[in-house]
């Protein structure tokens, strides 16, 4: 360490003497020593007594700092690794996956549904949501509001085109067109298959089917701060898909190695151990987390004490649609927090209709971006490419593993693609 700014002065106290240091250098000043003097007085008498005191700037030295950073990534990713134990989620079962040919597909909720049932239940849903939901959405004529509306017309169509209870084979053998059969090898849906081949084919265009796809994946940005579309970042999702590790690996990276101000704040309140787990993240780390008992407070209060900070973090608790209550804080965490983007995630080893319902339960705000989890634990990604061709979402981040920073990137067209036809996440390692 070194100093920087040093200046000396007089305090009547301890309180004086910090409020003098934070007036002269800043917030970053500290009280390098102190000690009690005799001032004043007139012929050695009357004297009073005062602190002196030094202050100054405390920087590290770059070899310094990095090894803090170096000391605060390892103790994460080993917190990461001890939570990924405990939860006991082995890499092994989706290597024996990728050996058999299969995906491994499971839900994103407590119980299994069968595929007709799923889809009874999220026509019911969409029936339901129109129903009872007019006192819970954003007006009419406001710009958010058709935004959402517009996720909701595409849930629509997209239940429409599922409908018959059983979804597209994985495998189309009387499909003569190898690019198509190529796809949907893949889990991409059928129709979307053929729709992205016709439209490939119809540009007469030099580059293979794999390097135009590139070009067609929407993706948020190739940094991480265009990534993450702002100052102020929302992230929805269900419980179970990683969405609060997920939080704490973009601090990390953000925090450690960008060297930003970054801010955590939880409204999953509902779940005493997420909130312990955040506050766990946030210590190793090195940042603050505040926790929203209620919206107010983040408008009131969390966002006036943090005004200086770069990038702030907002993690919300899963919700159901079905829960009208629930759907109004969502909304009114969205109007207190009013942040630059919200990213909803996801998990990639859920069936296509299992996503379509998470869409519906949190569709109640506008969704800037997607985040996929758990790359690692499914063999098959064209689900991925389903929800961004159906619903014309960009794909911000992309999370697989407990290695930080290698196990959490910013999305790119390329890196989807080589999930599609070549499994590299699935038979890493």
């Amino acid at each position: 360490m070194r100093v920087e700014k040093q200046i000396e002065y007089e305090a009547a106290n301890d309180v004086e003497a910090i409020a003098i240091a934070k007036e002269r250098l800043g917030r970053d000043a500290v009280i390098l020593t102190s000690r009690r003097v005799k001032v004043g007085g007139f012929f050695g008498m009357f004297k009073r007594e005062a602190l002196k005191v030094t202050a100054g700037i405390l920087v590290p030295d770059q070899e310094d700092a990095v090894k803090e950073s170096r000391d605060r990534m390892v103790a994460f990713q080993h917190l990461l690794e001890v939570r990924r134990a405990v939860s006991g989620a082995p890499d092994a079962p989706v290597r024996s996956a990728v050996a058999a040919g299969a995906p491994k597909t499971v839900s994103a909720f407590s119980a299994p549904q069968q595929p007709n049932l799923l889809m009874q239940a999220a026509a019911q849903a969409a029936q339901a949501y129109e129903e009872t939901s007019k006192s819970h959405r954003l007006q009419d004529s406001s710009p958010l509001a058709k935004e959402v509306d517009e996720i909701r017309a595409i849930l629509s169509t997209v239940l429409n085109r599922l409908g018959g209870g059983e979804e597209s084979p994985r495998h189309v053998e009387e499909t003569v067109d190898e690019d198509v059969v190529k796809l949907v090898n893949a889990d991409v849906d059928r129709d979307i298959a053929i729709s992205l081949v016709n439209e490939y084919r119809g540009e007469y265009t030099d580059s293979s089917l794999r390097e135009w796809l590139v070009q067609k994946v929407p993706t948020m940005g190739a940094e991480s701060s265009k990534a993450l579309g702002g100052k102020r970042i929302l992230f929805a999702g269900p419980t179970g898909v990683g969405k609060t590790t997920t939080i704490a690996k973009i601090a990390a990276t953000q925090s450690l190695w960008e060297n930003k101000k970054v801010v955590l704040i939880t409204a999953d309140t509902y779940r005493i151990a997420a909130v312990e787990q955040l506050r766990t993240y946030a210590k190793i780390l090195g940042i603050p987390l505040e926790i929203a008992t209620e919206p107010g407070d983040i408008s009131n209060f969390i966002l006036k004490k943090h005004k200086d900070a770069d990038l702030i973090l907002l993690d919300t608790a899963g919700r159901s649609h079905y829960d009208g209550n629930r759907m109004d804080e969502l909304k009114a965490l969205y109007d207190a927090f009013l942040p630059d983007s919200v990213h909803l995630v996801l998990a990639a080893n859920i069936k296509y209709r299992d996503m379509l319902d998470v869409i519906d339960r949190m569709g109640v705000v506008p969704l800037s971006a997607l985040i996929f989890t758990k790359l690692d634990e499914t063999a098959t990604y064209g689900t991925i490419l389903n929800v961004l061709r159906d619903f014309n979402l960009p794909v911000s981040f992309f999370t697989m593993g407990q290695n930080v920073p290698n196990d959490i990137e910013v999305a790119r067209g390329e890196r989807l693609v080589d999930f599609l036809f070549d499994n590299r996440v699935s038979e890493k390692g």
